[in-house]
């Protein structure tokens, strides 16, 4: 008999919540690195713009 494998990978669609849900303190730690990763992408596509903006001027 074959196996039905079960797919375990969430979709983003899926409107189910999770089955786990971190404690507090964890979810506090998640937060801050969730944020810090935010602001990280932030400034990177600061940067990654101001490179473009010079190097279209540099060409413009």
């Amino acid at each position: 008999m074959a196996r039905k494998s079960e797919n375990h990978q969430p979709s983003l669609l899926d409107e189910e919540a999770p089955l786990v849900k971190p404690c507090p303190d964890r979810r506090v730690e998640l937060v801050g690195l969730v944020e810090a990763l935010l602001r990280e992408i932030a400034a990177t596509l600061v940067n990654v713009r101001s490179a473009e903006s010079i190097h279209e001027q540099d060409h413009g």
